[in-house]
C-alpha cells in the first residue's frame, strides 16, 4: 500500500529529490559563505517582489485559510495538514533552538555582513539568528507534499511541490538562510508529512 502512494505521488518526490540532491551537493563542497555570496549576486528589484510573495506562502496568512477552505470540504483533510503543520513547526524550533541555536542566519554572520557590495532586502528587519532549518522551508514542504498526497490530480500535486521548491529556495535568495537550511528544512517537511501520512490514513480515512 505504501508503495502504492509512493507510486502515485511519483512526480512529486521527484521535485523533492532533485531539489535536495541540488542544494546538498554545493552546500557540501562549498562554504556556506561562498555560496550564499554567490547566490547573492543575482539579486534584482523584480525577482525580489517575486520570492517576497512566494516566501510568504508558508506564514500563517496562508496557512490558517488554507485550513479553513479545507474544513469546508473535508474535516479529515483539514486535520491532517493541520496536525502535519503543528507537528513539524515543533520539530523545526526544537531543532532550531535546543540542539542547533549556536547557527546564526546571514545577516548574524560577520563573514556576510561585512562583505563589501552584499545585497540586503531594503526596509526590512533581517533576523540574525536561529538558522537552521529553514522554518519556513520545512512548512512550506509539509503543507505542499501534504496537499500533493491528499490531491487526486497528481499532476497538481507535483506543481505543489514546485511551488514548495521556490519557497525553499526564496529563504536563501533573501539572505533569510543559508543553503544547508534550506536543504535540512525540506527533508525535515518531507519525512514528517510521509511519516504523519502513513500514521493517520486509516484513521482519519483520506
Amino acid at each position: 500500500m505504501r508503495v502504492n502512494v509512493l507510486r502515485k505521488n511519483i512526480g512529486a518526490l521527484i521535485i523533492f529529490v532533485l531539489f535536495f540532491i541540488a542544494g546538498l551537493i554545493p552546500a557540501l563542497l562549498y562554504s556556506k559563505y561562498d555560496i550564499q555570496i554567490y547566490i547573492n549576486q543575482f539579486f534584482n528589484p523584480v525577482a525580489n517582489n517575486i520570492f517576497l510573495f512566494f516566501t510568504h506562502l508558508a506564514e500563517g496568512w496562508f496557512t490558517i485559510p488554507l485550513l479553513i477552505v479545507l474544513l469546508i470540504y473535508s474535516w479529515r483533510k483539514s486535520l491532517f495538514i493541520g496536525i502535519i503543520y503543528l507537528v513539524s513547526a515543533i520539530l523545526a524550533q526544537l531543532l532550531k533552538r535546543v540542539f542547533f541555536d549556536q547557527l546564526d542566519r546571514p545577516h548574524g554572520e560577520k563573514e556576510i555582513v561585512g562583505h563589501p557590495g552584499y545585497n540586503w532586502l531594503p526596509d526590512i528587519d533581517m533576523p540574525a539568528y536561529l538558522s537552521f532549518p529553514s522554518g519556513h522551508t520545512t512548512t512550506a514542504f509539509c503543507i505542499f507534499l501534504g496537499l500533493a498526497l491528499l490531491t487526486k490530480n497528481k499532476k497538481l500535486g507535483t506543481a505543489y511541490m514546485i511551488i514548495a521548491c521556490i519557497i525553499g529556495f526564496s529563504r536563501t535568495y533573501l539572505s533569510f538562510h543559508f543553503l544547508m537550511d534550506i536543504v535540512a528544512g525540506s527533508l525535515l517537511g518531507v519525512l514528517t508529512t510521509l511519516t504523519l501520512y502513513f500514521a493517520l490514513r486509516k484513521k482519519l480515512k483520506i
